[in-house]
């Protein structure tokens, strides 16, 4: 069954949903793993960096080997293994086997990521900002998920871990019916790959200095993500004096105001052009996270923490969009770059600001943080506004 191109982008939004799922529920699970399985807080944390960084520094080798050749049923066999690796963590008691487990899920994760952000920009034509933006909500809406669905297949089997094993299910289900569309999405790329290979011809080249430059916003901007999922739970925790059920909640506040933000940035892009809705966030956020470190009332951070997580997001989609923008002969690798090996980036430097926050205190964390909102915000000045596209006539037809 072939679909109307326009609605591949709502496909590879979910397909990105499904691949996320796993990796978004592993913090929920972990406190399952150290209560029942009896695993440390520092093997806990080595399965995060399993997740996070084995499979992110990987993306972008994936996304060169995109490039090249199009492999469809990688993003299928990408979505099965994420399902497949956080949903065993119940049935296994070994350490090293959890590892292992986690760690398929990364690489499950890190196979969709660059075949996902480049078939986004084919099948979204002139929008991309739209496209990109809907890809990239669908990982947000995994990361929201995905706790969720843990919580409640563990729930539902007594606060057995094993429940966890409901994962898989949608993970299931989405890469089998990838399947049924190789054929249709080979068709997609292989329409792509010739129009960039028109484009070339007519004279399109990669300009790898800008993206160098967006790259180093990206990693500032992902630093402040992971910054802020990890240590404003904290801030509730320790500063705020709130439960731990409530700290923890916080964390939903923050995947579901970057949700919508990313869908919004992504739309803004497209009117507006992509570095002025990056900077524009990423400008609009520093106030709203300097109310958040300073005040001391629970109404008002709360309050204020959705427009800062929503004005961090605006910069998501239309950065991986940019990027694909300055290296259009490359947009696997950019994809691979911005989405993985920029996560990883944020995933080595939060373990450094929890040095910080053992040897000082969470407050002056969450100064580090503004501090790195201001220098994110400061180096989007020095990003180039959006090359025009090649309009080659093999191109346009």
């Amino acid at each position: 069954m072939k679909f109307k191109k326009s609605v591949y982008s709502y496909i590879m939004m979910l397909g990105h949903l499904c691949a996320d799922l796993g990796g978004g529920a592993l913090p929920a699970i972990l406190p399952f793993l150290i209560a029942q399985k009896g695993i440390t807080y520092t093997q806990a944390a080595g399965l995060t960096f399993a997740l996070s960084s084995i499979g992110s520094v990987i993306q972008p080798v994936f996304g060169s080997m995109a490039d090249k050749t199009s492999r469809p049923w990688l993003m299928s066999l990408g979505i099965f293994m994420a399902g497949c690796g956080i949903s065993m963590l119940g049935f296994i008691d070994n350490y090293w086997l959890m590892f292992v487990a986690v760690a398929f899920t990364g690489i499950g994760s890190a196979l969709f990521h660059p075949d996902g952000g480049r078939m986004a920009n084919y099948v979204s034509g002139a929008k991309k900002g739209k496209g990109i933006s809907l890809f990239s909500v669908g990982g947000n809406m995994g990361g929201a998920i995905g706790p969720m669905l843990a919580v409640f297949g563990i729930t539902m089997l007594g606060g057995d871990l094993r429940g966890a094993s409901i994962l898989a299910v949608p993970a299931f289900v989405m890469a089998a019916f990838m399947v049924t569309q190789h054929g249709n999405l080979a068709e997609f790329a292989a329409e792509g790959t010739k129009k960039t290979k028109a484009a070339i011809a007519a004279g399109q080249k990669d300009d790898w200095g800008a993206f160098g430059k967006l790259t180093f916003v990206v990693f500032l901007r992902s630093t402040l993500s992971m910054g802020m999922t990890t240590f404003i739970p904290l801030f509730w925790m320790s500063v705020l004096m709130q439960s731990e059920e409530v700290s923890g909640s916080v964390t939903t506040i923050i995947s579901l105001s970057g949700a919508v933000a990313t869908l919004i940035g992504g739309n803004l892009a497209d009117k507006y052009g992509f570095n002025k809705t990056i900077r524009a966030g990423l400008v609009l956020m520093i106030p709203c996270l300097i109310a958040v470190t300073m005040s001391r009332n629970v109404l008002l951070c709360t309050i204020m923490l959705v427009p800062t997580a929503m004005f961090l997001n605006f910069a998501f989609s239309p950065s991986v969009a940019l990027g694909q923008k300055f290296i259009p002969n490359h947009i696997g690798l950019a994809s691979g770059i911005t989405m993985g090996l920029a996560s990883s980036f944020g995933g080595v430097v939060s373990p450094l600001l929890g040095k910080v926050a053992d040897n000082t205190s969470i407050p002056v964390v969450m100064w580090i943080l503004v501090a790195i909102a201001v220098a994110a915000c400061i180096f989007s000045f020095f990003v180039p506004d959006a090359p025009p596209e090649v309009q080659a006539e093999e191109a346009k037809a």
